[in-house]
């Protein structure tokens, strides 16, 4: 296939407005429309390949895969022997263990499909924390690779029923309308998997097909050129990720790529400057190196620097064009020189060493270099109760007399043992814990994962049955989380504006703390405190990255102010319900300020959730109830 000079100019335009995004500058807050663009180009160019060797005869499949393999993989086999190296020498133990896990989903084009299981949303700011994150949308590409020549192969041999061009865009209808389709409330699949983005592959292919055809006029050719250019950069320009991604915005890119693709206009003096050449033949190097950086300013804390930004932007560039030159094409020379076997030897090696060692990470075998300090701040993350059980929601703290029931959230999770320690020796306390699951009546939580929290609230009070009426119920939640990132609905209502669904909310806990209170004795904490940063993360990283770690620590004016709406509903609650209030604050704050650490030791696993070394504080208040049941 002869080179053009357009499509590696468009190759440029894409890498740039991915990293302009994903380097926060403001100017491409549509970059991340730039992997459309890629799409498109694929999509186009493995068509080209595909149809072109079955028209002449000369395609042969293992062949195709083969080209594939000397394509993607060295460079990407070095990017992961450099995270792991990196991740060994520099990460906290915790971490480098998460990298190595996901490396041997990486290697195997398998990323894309982790990433959605664990629903890691791709626009989150938390996002940047993942170092792989990036190799979604190869995995995605590699996937299309896998089943497009077996698709033209098939309709070539089988019977062709209907043109080519004809059949892509039946499938790639089918395949727009199934993500156009599919629940989005909280879901990533549409982001992240094959089916739901092939259609923008194939429309790639329709122009390759489309094009074979096509006998424009020069002036039609051009006036196709400058719409689809305005297309790609007003997408660029003006998209937002708070707008459904992929959906029918993303024709804007995909359209304006097919355009500039049916076009092919090579002549304009832009696309011969070296400059730009070349970060269209480097754009890959470029998009696998570039992400690493942002995450290293990440945790440098030095993504809202211009300084730091523009110096990110420079070293991505300059990172993948040395691995484009040094790594890209001496691998591709090499193993284009290799025979079948030797090449085939060369791919299980490089494949099994980055598995092998992904394997010995997960396995406990293999661990970072030991770093006491970060270590014993890192430890915290993990600190925590392990004890719920996510399917019968049921889970018991120390034997002995049942000396209370703690109902509730994550919150509830992170606080169930200084309950059982208050509770004292020869005493236990069961957990009635759905984490993510606010305890409200008529209330259905948005979110996928979370949707048996209905069904759980309403099982309450028949759960409550099996245990003494004596027994103290306590409960803990996160409440106003819940309405700021609007994560429930009430009676089945659309989310409506937060004034409402704050009048909702109280009403719905007022009613479902008097129906539990019916029963049994209800103890009510209020909020917990939350940080404003990760808190281990944020301890670990100062050191990391050469700063002087500093306690972290948040207002009591803050945490009025965030949680004022919460407190009100608790107060109501009191009231009506003749439920008694246990209040966090003393215990976890001293005057007008809340700690997240003192003397480095992380008393919270993140930004809000306790540790089970912080969540010690709390006994004395718990320690309220019993006290009560001696008088």
């Amino acid at each position: 296939m002869s080179f053009r000079d357009d499509i590696n100019f468009l190759r440029g335009i894409a890498i740039l407005a991915v990293i302009f995004y994903h380097f926060p500058t403001s100017l491409a807050p549509g970059g991340f429309a730039g992997v459309d663009v890629f799409f498109v180009i694929s999509g186009f160019l493995m068509t080209k390949i595909v149809a072109t060797g079955l028209e002449n005869g000369s395609f042969r499949l293992i062949d195709f895969y083969i080209n594939r393999c000397k394509r993607i993989i060295p460079a990407l086999f070095f990017l992961c022997i450099f995270l792991f190296a990196l991740g060994w020498y520099w990460l906290p133990n915790i971490e480098f263990k998460r990298l190595g896990y996901y490396l041997g989903y990486v290697i195997l084009f398998i990323s894309n499909i982790r990433l959605n299981k664990e629903s890691n949303n791709y626009f989150a700011a938390d996002s940047h924390d993942s170092w792989i994150l990036h190799t979604w949308s190869l995995s995605v590409e590699w996937q299309f690779y896998l089943l497009l020549p077996l698709l033209l192969m098939a309709w070539f041999r089988f019977g062709r029923v209907m043109r080519p061009v004809f059949m892509l865009t039946v499938l790639a209808v089918a395949s727009f309308a199934l993500g156009y389709l599919y629940p989005l409330a909280n879901s990533s699949s549409p982001f992240y998997l094959m089916p739901f983005r092939a259609w923008e592959m194939l429309c790639g292919g329709i122009v390759c097909y489309a094009a074979q055809n096509a006998r424009l006029p020069d002036s039609v050719r051009r006036a196709s050129a400058l719409l689809g250019y305005a297309l790609i950069v007003a997408a660029i320009a003006f998209m937002s990720p708070t707008m459904r991604w992929p959906g029918v915005m993303t024709l804007i890119p995909v359209v304006g790529t097919m355009l500039v693709l049916l076009a092919r206009i090579e002549s304009l003096p832009l696309f011969y400057r070296p400059e730009i050449r070349w970060i269209g033949l480097s754009s890959y190097s470029i998009y696998l190196w570039h992400w690493p950086v942002v995450v290293f300013l990440n945790y440098a804390e030095k993504l809202h620097s211009p300084a730091w930004l523009t110096g990110g932007v420079i070293v991505s560039l300059i990172l993948g064009w040395l691995s484009w030159k040094y790594l890209e094409k001496p691998s591709q020379k090499f193993l284009t020189a290799c025979s079948r076997p030797q090449f085939g030897l060369v791919l299980l090696c490089s494949v099994a060493l980055i598995y092998t060692l992904s394997m010995l990470t997960r396995s406990d075998r293999l661990n970072a270099k030991d770093k006491p300090l970060i270590e014993s701040i890192t430890a915290e993350i993990s600190n925590t109760n392990h004890q719920v059980n996510e399917k019968s929601f049921i889970s018991h703290y120390g034997e002995g007399k049942l000396r209370a029931i703690i109902i509730g959230d994550s919150h509830a999770q992170s606080t169930a043992t200084a309950l059982a320690e208050a509770a004292g020796e020869n005493s236990s306390v069961v957990g009635l814990i759905n984490p993510g699951c606010p305890t409200l009546s008529r209330a259905r939580s948005l979110q996928p994962s979370h949707k048996n929290c209905y069904d759980f609230n309403n099982s309450l009070e028949k759960m409550l049955t099996q245990y003494p009426p004596s027994v103290p119920v306590v409960i803990v939640n996160r409440s106003a989380h819940y309405i700021d990132e609007r994560l429930v609905s009430f009676d089945n209502s659309v989310v409506e504006d937060s004034e409402t669904e704050k009048r909702k909310f109280t009403q719905a806990f007022v009613e479902k703390l008097c129906s539990l209170s019916a029963s049994h004795p209800v103890y009510l904490v209020k909020p917990m405190p939350e940080m404003p940063v990760n808190v281990p993360n944020t301890l670990a990283r100062a050191i990391m990255t050469g700063k002087k770690p500093i306690d972290i620590s948040a207002s009591v004016a803050a945490y009025k102010k965030h949680n004022d709406f919460v407190l009100n509903a608790q107060e109501e609650a009191a009231r009506q319900c003749n439920v008694k209030l246990l209040d966090p604050v003393p215990w976890l704050c001293t005057g007008d300020i809340c700690t997240g650490s003192k003397d480095l030791k992380p008393l919270y696993q993140d930004d809000n959730h306790l540790s089970e070394s912080g969540n010690k504080r709390l006994v004395p208040m718990f320690a309220q109830i019993f006290a009560d049941e001696k008088k």
